[in-house]
């Protein structure tokens, strides 16, 4: 799918500016902090469009991967969803703290604090959801498992999720 191939091309990109950004000299600090906010929502996002599309997708190490070893040691285990949740908040709270609350009409389409942190209460109202908090059909839970058996969706409803989620939309 495009999705696929693109968002996780898009991540590998983000992990290359990441490991990289801290050698440029032409940019200011500031410019620099402002850059890797973006970055970070960026891979959230990606994560974000493939975990909507997929539901509970691999999360590959922040680092990236050297795409030239065996397929076997680059293959990543799908990760559960609330795994993939929790890894795009705290993704978006990197990005909240670095990024500026606003941009002015040249930058509009850059994301601003008030972007991630938008995508966060998303997520995390999503996460708690009938579908992904314990309350799917037991025959969509059990049909999601990973090759060792591993349960990808909740079984056991959590209602901290929902205070979660309404904290984060506070």
């Amino acid at each position: 799918s495009g999705i696929w191939k693109n968002a996780y091309l898009g991540i590998r990109q983000v992990a290359i500016f990441l490991n990289n950004i801290d050698k440029n000299k032409e940019f200011t600090e500031e410019e620099i902090i402002d850059f890797k906010g973006q970055a970070h929502f960026l891979r959230a996002y990606y994560y974000w469009l493939m975990l909507r599309a997929f539901g509970p997708i691999p999360i590959i190490p922040d680092e990236g991967v050297d795409y030239t070893k065996e397929y076997d040691e680059i293959a990543y285990p799908r990760s559960t969803y609330d795994e993939c949740a929790d890894y795009i908040a705290e993704e978006l709270v990197k990005a909240a703290t670095m990024l500026d609350d606003e941009r002015d009409v040249q930058n509009i389409v850059r994301p601003t604090r008030g972007a991630a942190l938008a995508l966060r209460s998303r997520v995390l109202l999503y996460a708690a959801s009938p579908l992904y908090n314990g309350q799917a059909p037991s025959e969509v839970i059990d049909a999601l498992v990973d090759k060792s058996g591993r349960k990808l969706l909740s079984d056991t409803y959590d209602n901290r999720k929902w205070a979660r989620a309404a904290a984060a939309a506070k």
